[in-house]
């Protein structure tokens, strides 16, 4: 009986509670009357969610620019029959047909975009597929008013192709040569004779009857009063190590020296490469000789005046610290520091500012233990001042996992600022030179993965940084550099977008081992270099992964308002 009676209560009680519900007004979701795409790009099978092709709305129809080619230095010519869209809706709203089949695009196709009040609009999509008729580079070459050969680098701003000459040049025997991509094709043959005396017209034209007309001719060229124009990046070129220069050899190739006209890649008891520095093209060779080696070549970097230095590795190849130095690409290696390094351990990296026939600061960290130390050298007048360094201590800042990188910011001026990075620290640091002491930190990168190369540069009245941060895993995400205006905002993280001096970092592992389908970098190595046109208007900035891609990204100075 007592057992029924609280069931019956207990009854009641959801009964009541049942009523009071259904009494309550039932609250209907107010649905929303817009059915316009606010965004729309097409990819294709096995990209996933990648922007391949972008999209222009316009009034109620929608154009896809699709590549004839993808990429557009392959022969793969995309198929316009399995063709996927991704666009951006209401939250509400339905599209018709389902962005999630492949569209055939050979043809102009509907898309009804349904609001969740039931308002319907009707898009024509049609695919614009074309080939690329981009030119990513030109160069006029001629001899001076004394017979000297002189050359000039384009700057291509849409479709003008100007070179930037001083007032009264004479251009004696000019040609021209350009960069396209391999299926377009040019009015003007390359390599040819051209007088710009007036503007010349140059059409590039591809498959998929595309067509674009240039106007190439000189100019006075007027420079921004300080620093890099906003949104003047451009990708010259990024080319896989193994698969497009046909470096074999994975984990080994761990530095890079930019010169100017090239960029010498060093692998590990290999010749050095070395490939155009604005088409990534491989060139030749560099014959090291005696000092190839799997501990030997262990290292390379380059000056501002584009000589090539090579390290080995101490005491692995012995107690003696070596640099060489190669005048170019076509020299033979001389010796330029002989040290006797004792058991300490040197030759992970090293890095030069300024120029050896000139003035010059070599820095080379401790590595193979935890530490804050670094040797330094000085050049005075293109002399060597002593065969022994000068042995420096960072307060406040340490390294470990043989993952550091040091350079000065004079070429001149022992006691200058200098900038350090290193794992798993992973914090660019801004040094006082005079007290070595710790002035300004970004803030740290994520510690899975590693940063262990640094570059500065001044460009235009303004002063640049930049450094890597690598992944050595299958997992996760990095490969990212970083370019920095250090006089732009010195804080935050950059590849958290929160560093206010950030110019430019690619998106992250998009040219890292993973990305290259290559053996993971276990090494964990890397390397960015900085390099300035003769002209003083383009700031080039090159890095590598190893086991991934080189890359070459172009900025200018250029005033275009």
């Amino acid at each position: 009986m007592k057992r029924f009676y609280k069931t019956y209560i207990a009854f009641l009680v959801f009964l009541g509670a049942l009523c009071t519900i259904s009494c309550q007004k039932v609250e209907y979701r107010e649905r929303y009357e817009l059915n316009e795409i606010s965004d729309i790009y097409a990819t294709y099978e096995g990209q996933g969610r990648e922007r391949l092709f972008e999209a222009r709305i316009v009034d109620d129809k929608i154009y896809l620019d699709i590549d004839y080619y993808h990429p557009i230095d392959s022969d793969n010519e995309v198929d316009l029959s399995k063709v996927l869209i991704r666009a951006t809706v209401p939250s509400d709203a339905l599209v018709s047909p389902s962005l999630s089949d492949f569209w055939d695009l050979t043809s102009p196709k509907e898309l009804t975009v349904t609001s969740g009040s039931g308002e319907k609009r009707t898009y024509t999509v049609i695919a614009n597929k074309q080939g690329n008729t981009d030119v990513s580079n030109a160069t006029l070459r001629y001899n001076d008013e004394g017979g000297n050969p002189q050359e000039v680098q384009a700057i291509i701003i849409g479709d003008r192709i100007n070179f930037s000459l001083v007032p009264g040049t004479v251009l004696n025997d000019a040609t021209l040569s350009y960069t396209i991509n391999r299926h377009a094709s040019g009015s003007l043959p390359n390599e040819t004779d051209i007088d710009l005396a007036t503007p010349q017209p140059f059409v590039v034209t591809a498959p998929g009857n595309a067509q674009r007309d240039y106007t190439i001719q000189v100019i006075e060229a007027v420079k921004l009063a300080k620093g890099i124009r906003p949104g003047s990046a451009k990708i010259m070129f990024a080319k896989r190590l193994r698969h497009d220069l046909g470096i074999t050899v994975d984990d080994v190739t761990g530095g890079i020296a930019a010169t100017g006209s090239h960029v010498v890649l060093n692998t590990r008891n290999q010749n050095s490469i070395y490939i155009d520095a604005f088409t990534g093209a491989k060139v030749g060779e560099i014959d090291l000789g005696s000092i190839r080696g799997g501990l030997r070549n262990f290292y390379t970097t380059a000056d501002d005046a584009g000589n090539i230095f090579v390290c080995n590795l101490v005491p692995n190849d012995g107690n003696t610290f070596n640099i060489w130095k190669i005048s170019s690409v076509t020299g033979t290696p001389q010796p330029f520091i002989q040290w006797n390094s004792g058991s300490t351990s040197f030759g992970r990296k090293f890095s030069i500012i300024g120029d050896v026939n000139t003035n010059a600061i070599i820095t080379v960290p401790v590595v193979g233990v935890l530490s804050s130390s670094f040797a330094k050298w000085q050049v005075v007048n293109g002399n060597l001042v002593s065969q022994t360094p000068e042995m420096v201590s960072i307060s406040g800042y340490s390294w470990s996992n043989n993952n550091v990188d040091v350079i000065y910011t004079s070429p001149s001026d022992m006691r200058s600022d200098y900038y350090v990075i290193g794992y798993s620290n992973n914090r660019l640091t801004r040094v006082n030179g005079s007290t070595n002491s710790i002035m300004a930190q970004l803030d740290q990168l994520e510690a899975n993965f590693i940063a262990n190369s640094v570059d500065y540069i001044e460009f235009n009245n303004a002063k640049f940084v930049a450094y890597n941060h690598v992944n050595g895993f299958e997992w996760g995400s990095a490969d990212q550099v970083f370019l920095i205006d250090t006089e732009g905002g010195f804080s935050g993280n950059p590849s958290a977008n929160t560093t206010p001096g950030l110019i430019w970092s690619p998106d992250k592992g998009k040219y890292g081992a993973n990305a290259a389908l290559s053996a993971k970098n276990g090494n964990g190595t890397g390397d960015v270099a900085m390099t300035v046109s003769e002209n003083g208007y383009y700031l080039y900035l090159y890095f590598m992964f190893t086991n991934g891609y080189v890359v070459g990204v172009q900025f200018d100075c250029v005033d275009i308002e």
